[in-house]
């Protein structure tokens, strides 16, 4: 009847370039490649095996806190954990299985889809971003949503409808977003702000259609503490604070806590440690249970009654001000700075928006009419599990008698659709200025929105919009108006297919090029340095099925001098190709080339960032593997010399211990690349003792770091093949391998190997052998010294 519920809001805005729907490298996330990726290594992934230790740093338990938080996991967010990092998408999902089979019901819930300020939506948006959050949650957990999480707990009365239609039964809110309250004998009282709120028990709001829907609000003090007082410096003190939070009178009683989910780990290091303690203490308790809201609810519906404050919200205490009004909330910034740019924005995405669906309406009225029930039902196009291809989804829907040009214009006209719900993410309003990172995102959004709507035959509405656009003035003298953001941070990142068609041909590749499908046929003439690629050429795009089609032509002289040329034909005879390149006539060579391939010219420069480092680092591996030959053989020659310098401890010069250097990271490679396992190079008498000796020899440290992650990986797939203690000799060959590779000083990453040894020593807590001990010990777990074994 007393239960403590954490609510952790896990979300990033999405931040896929809208051209190629992947998340590019952004430079101000080092030394990670974005700041999902960034996140995701210190928040989501040490919150599904956070470290609990003692007070010599070693750990006593490793705890999955997804098994114990209420949560919700924002879908784009989901979407791409789910592409890059699986076991953690997967762990997630199984995590809630869990808590099913203990709670009765599972601790996720769902999300309005990509973050939207619902009471500012239109109604048809409200509509699909309940929808599609539902969806896209059912695929991912196999089960129909019960809670959904209202971006920035924004709500109004339209909001909580919407929900109640689609089937969802709870909602969490802050404090002071109830108005006022009514018992169940009838008494009402006002509430405003929170004030005289008793958030320890569930309410029932009734709808004005006669549905309800429950709300809870979450406890506001512990939540600040969490993310602003320092609570979570001391996990003990945290579950403390829970447990005396909770009535103790005799009534059920719920005690929510939410918080961005970032705060366990990303705002606050080492936050999940504290969490898991927390989690620890409270689980423990004869006082209190932990649970979540379904669950409570399922035993203890609400029998109390409550009016939301509309148009409010938990992050801007000017209602839903923030996200079109210069309210005074905002994060970062300098003195002086302003948000006079919110409204003029809105304004040019809400008049975008309308030119957006009348367009839609008037463009599939030949063809459906019921226009937003298919825009409902494309959210099927953009699942990772059950999803549809736009073939089988326009099948399904029109039969198999659509031209080929309609079927392409529907997509292009639902792409545009989903495009004009991102530019509405909130966090381009959020922060402080018009030329911030999130604003510019969902401008490049609306862009691409308008770009594809111009694509369908719609309206081109690029002018109106720039002249809206230019009403929104910002704090940056050198980005003073978002026309200027637009054609400076936007832009310059737009790509058309043909360019999209030249990338792919600049790479070579031959099936999949972020979201397009590549057909290249290629014919590839070489000599030296030089190479000269001719391909037949298709890209198409799967979200809309448009297609560029016709030949590449990729000249190369080496380095990262690559120039290609394009045409919209199939290819010209090779033969005068391969004559001029033979003969070594490279201008006339080119001129024969522009005059077959008229597009162009086009260099590396062209590329993402991501390919063009990708590409850099491929051709300075090639450039190194070139020249290991030629310092092998200078090693080898020199070697006597080497070692005699090394004898009397003189240093070698800096070109021979360069040379020497280089040739030992290659054949260590080439060792690499040939054992069965890298383990095996660990034992007495492996060709990596010799190269080690010979290295040494001469006064030389090859860089071991390249074993690293082949090491771990194999470390932590033979203990994850282990199933039990009486299999000895795999413990100890991991043991020793350990011993040998601390020995060699290579620092391993030992997050996963640590996680697989914590399952063993769960496993198999009533026949735990010593050796299993010793390889805790040495994993850095806190093994009493009484019960491990003598080593030998």
């Amino acid at each position: 009847m007393r239960c403590v519920c954490i609510h952790a809001h896990f979300y990033q805005p999405p931040r896929e370039d809208p051209w190629l729907d992947e998340v590019l490298s952004d430079s101000s996330a080092t030394p990670y490649h974005d700041w999902n990726a960034r996140i995701n290594a210190e928040c989501y992934r040490p919150n599904r095996a956070a470290r609990l230790t003692d007070e010599n740093g070693r750990i006593v338990s490793i705890v999955n806190n997804y098994r114990y938080l209420s949560f919700n996991v924002g879908p784009t967010l989901h979407r791409w954990m789910a592409r890059h990092d699986h076991v953690l998408a997967t762990r997630i999902r199984t995590s809630d299985e869990e808590a099913a089979r203990e709670f009765g019901a599972g601790n996720a819930i769902a999300q309005g889809y990509n973050h939207m300020i619902l009471p500012l939506a239109s109604a048809r948006d409200k509509r699909t971003q309940v929808h599609w959050g539902a969806v896209d949650f059912r695929s991912r957990f196999g089960r129909n949503p019960v809670g959904m999480w209202l971006p920035e707990t924004a709500v109004d009365t339209a909001t909580l409808e919407e929900l109640a239609a689609a089937g969802i039964a709870f909602t969490i809110l802050a404090p002071w977003q109830c108005a006022s309250v009514r018992s169940p004998s009838g008494e009402s009282r006002k509430t405003p702000g929170g004030t005289g709120l008793d958030t320890s028990r569930p309410y029932r709001v009734v709808l004005p259609s006669g549905k309800s829907i429950v709300v809870v609000f979450y406890s506001a003090d512990i939540a600040r503490d969490i993310a602003f007082g320092g609570l979570l410096d001391n996990g003990d003190r945290l579950a403390e604070a829970l447990l005396r939070s909770v009535p103790d009178d005799g009534e059920p009683r719920l005690v929510v806590i939410a918080t961005d989910g970032e705060s366990y780990g990303h705002h606050h290091r080492f936050g999940e440690m504290a969490l898991a303690r927390a989690f620890q203490v409270l689980s423990s308790s004869r006082d209190v249970n932990l649970g979540n809201i379904d669950a409570f609810l399922a035993r203890h519906p609400a029998t109390w009654e409550a009016a939301i404050a509309e148009n409010t919200s938990w992050s801007c205490a000017h209602g839903v001000e923030r996200w079109r009004s210069d309210c005074g909330c905002h994060t970062g910034g300098e003195h002086g700075w302003h948000q006079r740019w919110r409204g003029p924005l809105r304004h040019a995405l809400d008049r975008l928006r309308e030119k957006l669906d009348d367009a839609f309406e008037a463009h599939l009225a030949p063809f459906t009419q019921e226009p937003w029930t298919l825009r409902n039902e494309a959210i099927s196009l953009h699942l990772d599990q059950g999803e549809e291809d736009p073939e089988t989804f326009l099948a399904a829907r029109f039969g198999r008698s659509l031209r080929e040009e309609d079927a392409e214009k529907i997509l292009l006209l639902l792409e545009a659709q989903r495009m004009g719900m991102f530019m509405y993410t909130s966090c381009g309003w959020f922060f402080n200025d018009l030329a911030g990172i999130e604003t510019a995102q969902i401008l490049a959004y609306a862009y691409r929105a308008l770009e594809l709507l111009r694509e369908a035959g719609g309206p081109d509405l690029e002018e109106t919009f720039r002249n809206d656009l230019r009403k929104a003035e910002g704090n940056r003298p050198e980005l003073p108006r978002g026309d200027v953001v637009l054609d400076r941070l936007v832009l310059p990142a737009r790509r058309s297919l043909q360019d999209v068609a030249t990338q792919a041909a600049l790479l070579g590749a031959s099936s999949s090029y972020y979201a397009f499908t590549v057909d290249q046929t290629s014919h590839v003439i070489s000599g030296g340095d030089l190479f000269l690629r001719l391909s037949d050429l298709s890209v198409e795009d799967r979200r809309t099925t448009r297609r560029w089609q016709g030949s590449a032509c990729v000249l190369s002289s080496g380095g990262l001098g690559d120039v290609c040329r394009l045409r919209e034909n199939e290819l010209p005879p090779l033969r005068p190709f391969k004559k001029l390149f033979y003969e070594g006539d490279l201008l006339e060579l080119s001129r024969h080339m522009e005059d077959n391939f008229p597009l162009g010219p086009w260099k590396l420069g062209i590329l993402p960032q991501d390919d063009r480092e990708m590409v850099a680092r491929e051709r300075s591996i090639e450039a190194e593997e070139r020249w290991s030959e030629q310092t092998t053989e200078i090693t080898d020659e020199s070697k006597r010399l080497l070692v005699q310098l090394h004898s009397i401890g003189v240093s070698a010069p800096p070109f021979l211990r360069a040379a020497a250097e280089l040739s030992f990271r290659s054949r260590l490679q080439e060792l690499v690349e040939a054992s069965p396992t890298v383990l095996d190079l660990l034992s007495e008498n492996s060709p990596l003792e010799a190269l080690l000796e010979e290295a040494h020899s001469m006064g030389l440290e090859p860089e071991l770091s390249v074993l690293a992650p082949h090491l771990a990986r194999e470390l932590h797939d033979a203990l994850r093949a282990q199933r039990s203690v009486e299999e000895e000799a795999v413990l100890r060959r991991v043991l020793a391998s350990l011993e040998r590779i601390r020995e060699l000083r290579i620092t391993l990453d030992l997050w996963r190997i640590q996680n697989e040894m914590w399952r063993l020593l769960e496993s198999e807590k009533e026949r735990t052998s010593g050796t299993l001990l010793n390889l805790a010990a040495f994993l850095g777990f806190a093994v009493p010294e009484s019960s491990r074994t003598m080593p030998g």
